[in-house]
């Protein structure tokens, strides 16, 4: 009996990464079948199943679904049409796989979460740095060499060149994402800042997060999307170590992740990904074959729509230039 699974978008985004890592997917387990995929534009639905094997394509998900009643969905539409979508697959009990971020606001989270508990059946959400290779070799690093409680710092940078989106938050909140991983645990609190950017009747803004876990740990969150360069690393510093993480961000984009670890001023240990297809490397294979086979298996997913809040609630903050304080300690 085949598994079979559909895909709700067919933008550039998901025929750069989410069809390549479906297609890799089926090859490795022969029993997945490309069901069906469908648009609001029917031509890219159609190109999408050219493309990546899909049987089947249609202009409207409802359809889809009523017609094919898949074992999983994955989503990919644009962040403000995400909650409107994915309620009624969630309502209906499809184990979804929905872009980031999961609503715009805490408001359609809360949406989400509610709408999933009717439908009973497992969502996750596509924060895709969790499954880098670099990400995922420097968790297991921190696990090993950094006991709970001995991180001191951690330093974020997302670095974009000529990002004048009018809400670069949707991409931000990959950083809040990573951070909070990195972290291992929840922020108690944080503050935002702002220094805005023009140029002609285009603008900007530098965003600094500055916060505090629940572990004690401070981190800085630094978020520049009109900056001369493209670039996002993470360092993390404590018990007389560092830990400097290099995330690959684009597969149209040059540069490889990588991991090193310093203890004592020498390099006691380091990670590549340089050997790997863009797709690898971004982590959206793993997390295409992380959720599937979690479906599969009746495992958990990670992450949890549940376990977005604190990044949404940023993420809206940094939306509208609040400055806060935010007290995650007493929500």
């Amino acid at each position: 009996m085949s598994f079979k699974i559909c895909m709700i978008g067919c933008g550039s985004f998901a025929r750069l990464c989410h069809g390549p890592a479906q297609q890799r997917y089926r090859e490795s387990h022969p029993d997945a079948e490309l069901a069906a995929c469908c648009d609001a534009n029917p031509d890219r639905a159609r190109e999408y199943a050219g493309a990546f094997g899909f049987r089947r394509w249609y202009g409207e998900a409802p359809a889809m679904l009523a017609a094919e009643r898949p074992d999983a969905v994955v989503m990919a539409v644009p962040p403000e049409a995400t909650c409107a979508a994915a309620c009624p697959v969630l309502e209906q009990g499809f184990p979804l796989l929905l872009e980031k971020p999961p609503g715009m606001t805490p408001a359609e989270l809360d949406r989400l979460v509610a709408a999933a508990a009717r439908g009973g059946g497992p969502a996750q959400v596509a924060f895709n740095r969790r499954y880098m290779p670099a990400m995922r070799r420097a968790l297991e690093i921190l696990a090993e060499a950094f006991p709970h409680g001995s991180v001191e710092r951690i330093d974020y940078e997302m670095i974009r060149h000529e990002r004048w989106d009018p809400d670069f938050s949707t991409t931000a909140v990959h950083a809040l994402d990573a951070a909070l991983v990195l972290a291992r645990g929840p922020f108690r609190s944080a503050q935002i800042t702002y220094q805005v950017r023009r140029a002609g009747d285009r603008e900007a803004a530098d965003v600094a997060v500055d916060a505090r876990c629940a572990s004690g740990a401070a981190v800085a969150i630094r978020i520049l999307p009109v900056s001369t360069e493209n670039a996002e690393s993470a360092t993390v510093r404590g018990d007389g170590q560092s830990l400097v993480v290099r995330m690959p961000f684009s597969p149209q984009a040059p540069g490889d992740g990588g991991v090193e670890h310093w203890r004592g001023g020498a390099l006691v240990a380091s990670f590549s990904d340089r050997a790997l297809g863009a797709v690898d490397r971004l982590g959206v294979r793993g997390e295409t074959e992380a959720f599937l086979d979690a479906v599969r298996s009746g495992s958990p997913c990670s992450p949890r729509l549940g376990d977005c809040r604190q990044q949404v609630a940023l993420m809206e903050a940094i939306r509208f230039r609040r400055t806060g304080p935010l007290d995650f300690a007493s929500r």
